[in-house]
């Protein structure tokens, strides 16, 4: 089964000639290579090279760092805060992550 499939795939990626207008397939294929830009008038002597760079993605544009994740916080009546962060301890020599819950009142 899977044979045939395969081959009913091939056979529906033929391309008969005659069949794609000319200036349909001008205009549809793609053109990785840039055009030549550097170009020599009789009696010069001219070096081109390509550039190096041409195909590379700009820099990303700078972003803040952070140095870990955002801490849960929320305001409670009376200038009390409530907050939940993670913490990472070391128990018998072995690493153990824990979640701690915080209430703060203020005095």
């Amino acid at each position: 089964m899977p044979t045939l499939a395969l081959l009913m795939l091939e056979v529906a990626t033929v391309v008969v000639p005659g069949t794609v207008p000319t200036d349909a397939a001008k205009t549809t294929l793609l053109r990785p290579v840039p055009p030549p830009t550097c170009l020599a008038r009789p009696g010069e002597i001219v070096v081109c090279g390509r550039d190096a760079n041409s195909y590379r993605l700009p820099p990303l544009a700078a972003r803040p760092e952070v140095t870990g994740p955002p801490r849960a916080e929320w305001r409670l009546p009376g200038g009390a805060t409530a907050g939940i962060n993670t913490q990472q301890r070391n128990v018998g020599g072995y690493p153990s992550n824990a979640v701690m819950a915080t209430i703060k009142i203020p005095f």
